[in-house]
């Protein structure tokens, strides 16, 4: 690592009246992995796209090389050599990699775009991250994980001096988290800085140099990740240490309320489990074995065939609301597309499954919806000024428990929850795992996807364990270890483990 290529300094951000940003400061050398921390809503993003440009700091300097710079647009960052891979992915799906990489700056010849030096330019800048994507293919083709690389080889195409990931992990697997990892060593040790945000202490420890932490959007401290433990860090993001990040078991598992017997469709085969009241099953297994699919298919999204027994009753749901009728909930795995509407209000968005419930004679009655609202928002200890505050402007934890709180309001009986802590923090998550716990210590049945093994493990009853479709196995708490949910979500026994 070489002399500092970055300073901010003093930055201070503000939205009218919220103070986003309060006088941080951070340095970045060359060739060093930064690793930014912290909570939800402590600024992390918000730091890092005032870098890129895409905010305008409320006071504060920027210096690159020591020379005091002004970066007022994407275009300015891309001068100094900075680019930011964003947590969604900005890409034209129906343009092909090449069209994407260099979109706005395409050589001509003759007036038109030159197609072969578009092909080879990118040829280039893919095989210097050994990647073998065909240029000319469109960007739809590919998975989340490959898109991604295709927006490191995009920032790389500016002749790149500091590159920074916002949270670069949440989509991907365990190999294609391994393969980004590579990516951000190649890039550390031909001597680009990179800066890189996640809320997973497992990519802090993988791939960096040190550890910047933000406290509602201030500076809380720095180290270096050979001195770290999780301890420190999280000690710094909450200020205090977290002794117990799953809560004590208090839930009572009564009998079977849900069977599912040989449920199939065209992603999940034969599928048979029961779950009992009061209980936290688990389900694991690795992208793409079908768990979403499993949800989705109990709660009527997905047509299927074969059997769905509750209370006793064979059940058909067909449709996502006969699962609200007959007391199903599901958080979807992807809250910003499936599980909430932005642009309207916390107010708004709690009682999208509670219309009917709320209104009378066709119009809605304000004091069920409010009430339903400030009783989720008390429950769920749900940060904001107020019921009528956009849900765009909540933490990622935030929004995730206005979700949970939408789905609650409709009082299931059975719960589905789908990644339910992707992309919080781990003060949040902490908050969710309690909140799991108390609705099945109230009675509700819980079905719970997660690609977080340590998470399942601590938060679950039993644990079933997905493979390419099928049920590969089931385990007891006594039986599941990180070892053998691996073993199972590995391979498929045609008698079911």
């Amino acid at each position: 690592m070489g002399d500092d290529i970055l300073e901010m300094k003093n930055i201070d951000k503000s939205y009218g009246g919220i103070h986003a940003l309060k006088n941080v400061s951070i340095c970045l050398k060359r060739g060093e992995v930064l690793c930014l921390c912290g909570e939800n809503g402590a600024g992390k993003s918000t730091l890092m796209k005032i870098l890129a440009g895409v905010e305008k700091p409320t006071d504060g300097e920027i210096f690159i090389e020591g020379k005091k710079v002004e970066i007022e647009k994407p275009v300015d960052a891309f001068r100094f050599g900075i680019s930011m891979v964003h947590q969604e992915l900005i890409q034209i799906e129906d343009m092909t990699i090449a069209e994407n990489i260099f979109a706005g700056r395409y050589k001509t010849k003759g007036g038109l775009i030159d197609a072969k030096e578009l092909r080879e330019s990118t040829l280039r800048l893919l095989e210097k991250l050994d990647i073998h994507f065909n240029p000319n293919s469109l960007v739809r083709q590919y998975s989340i994980a490959n898109r991604q690389l295709i927006e490191v080889a995009k920032a790389m195409s500016h002749e790149l001096s500091i590159i920074i990931f916002d949270e670069p992990t949440a989509p991907l697997t365990v190999e294609e988290t391994e393969n980004l990892y590579r990516i951000i060593r190649k890039l550390r040790d031909d001597g680009v800085a990179v800066i890189l945000i996640s809320h997973r202490l497992e990519d802090v420890f993988a791939v960096g140099d040190r550890i910047a932490v933000l406290k509602d959007g201030e500076n809380a401290g720095e180290l270096s990740v050979k001195e770290a433990t999780v301890d420190k860090i999280v000690k710094m993001m909450i200020g205090r240490q977290m002794s117990q990040q799953f809560p004590e078991k208090t839930n009572r598992i009564g009998d079977t309320v849900m069977e599912v017997r040989h449920l199939t469709n065209h992603r999940i085969k034969d599928i048979s489990f029961q779950l009992r009241k009061g209980e936290i099953l688990g389900v694991a297994g690795l992208v793409g074995a079908g768990r979403t699919e499993l949800l989705r298919a109990v709660f009527g999204v997905d047509p299927c065939e074969g059997e769905i027994i509750l209370r006793g009753e064979k059940i058909v749901n067909k449709s996502p609301i006969e699962g609200l009728g007959r007391g199903f909930a599901l958080v979807p795995e992807d809250r910003k597309d499936q599980g909430l509407i932005l642009s309207q209000s916390i107010l708004q968005n709690m009682i999208l499954s509670i219309l009917k419930k709320a209104s009378s004679f066709g119009f809605m009655n304000r004091k069920k919806e409010t009430g339903a609202c400030d009783e989720y928002i008390h429950k769920l200890k749900i940060r904001t000024p107020g019921r009528n505050l956009m849900v765009s402007a909540l933490s990622g934890g935030n929004q995730q428990k206005v979700v949970l709180g939408k789905c609650l309001a409709s009082r299931p009986e059975i719960l589905l929850l789908d990644e339910p802590t992707r992309g919080v923090d781990i003060g949040a998550k902490a908050e969710i795992y309690k909140i799991i716990n108390d609705l099945a210590g109230e009675g509700l049945s819980i079905l719970v996807v997660s690609s977080e093994m340590t998470e399942l493990l601590g938060i679950s009853d039993r644990i079933l364990v997905m493979h390419e479709g099928h049920l590969s196995g089931e385990l007891t708490m006594e039986e599941a270890s990180e070892e053998a949910i691996m073993k199972l979500a590995l391979s498929h026994k045609e008698n079911g483990g």
